[in-house]
């Protein structure tokens, strides 16, 4: 294992920024998802800068994608909506790639998770989103 060293390989030197990560659970494990807003609401316990967003199921859809919304004060703070394809289990390998327009989420923040859209033929289940960046 290599020596963690400061300001270098993540080591955490003065002016580093600091990781930051908030794992969502929108549906249960084994529930069947359903379209709709809000399916998960919560507050910004900090201040952070949003990099980067996932989604991942525990049993894939079939039919069609899973396309879930963020917002921030009911506001999406995405362009191209976080998206699973058909048959996949993460969104980190989907053909849109999600964007994000807003990255300045405020402490206290309210967040909302939207599900748009299901899949046609049978739905995912256990929703997870990620949201990945790093303390303001």
């Amino acid at each position: 294992m290599s020596p963690i060293i400061p300001g270098q390989n993540g080591g955490g030197g003065i002016g580093d920024p600091i990781p930051y990560s908030v794992i969502v659970a929108c549906s249960g494990t084994s529930q069947a998802l359903t379209a709709g807003t809000a399916k998960e609401t919560f507050r910004a316990e900090r201040a952070f800068t949003l990099l980067e967003v996932r989604a991942s199921l525990t049993t894939a859809a079939t039919g069609s994608t899973v396309i879930v919304d963020i917002n921030l004060n009911g506001v999406s703070v995405l362009g191209t909506k976080l998206s699973i394809d058909a048959s996949e289990l993460t969104s980190v390998t989907a053909a849109s790639a999600a964007t994000i327009v807003t990255t300045a989420i405020p402490s206290d923040g309210q967040i909302t998770i939207d599900i748009d859209q299901v899949g046609a033929t049978t739905p995912g289940t256990g929703l997870k989103v990620v949201l990945l960046g790093t303390l303001v």
